[in-house]
């Protein structure tokens, strides 16, 4: 997508790495580990599964995952690799969006 990270840029690009691609793919070529992994690639549940269990290996002992696909599939993952769990609801006030939410797996 044109654009995607422009936040990782200047300054900021001392931070991350951008990287375009399948993500399976690309993940499990990762050299690094992982101190922070925003999931919002392919939504379906087996791919966010897939995505979930090849960076395990790779997060660090204060990693944070991140998705906003909805809790069940990282509810699901947390529990299975021992970690902690939250989902928070967006609740707009007077507002035409009805909302959505957003997880965080860690240990």
């Amino acid at each position: 997508m044109p654009g995607a990270g422009y936040l990782l840029s200047g300054a900021y690009a001392q931070y991350g790495e951008i990287l375009y691609g399948d993500s399976i793919e690309t993940l499990s070529k990762f050299p690094h580990q992982i101190d922070l992994f925003i999931n919002d690639s392919d939504h379906t549940p087996g791919y966010e599964r897939r995505e979930y269990e090849t960076i395990a290996q790779r997060l660090t002992p204060k990693a944070i995952v991140i998705s906003d696909n909805g809790p069940a599939n990282i509810f699901d993952w947390s529990q299975t690799v021992g970690r902690r769990f939250v989902h928070v609801d967006e609740k707009p006030l007077n507002h035409w969006y009805p909302g959505a939410g957003i997880s965080f797996s860690f240990k």
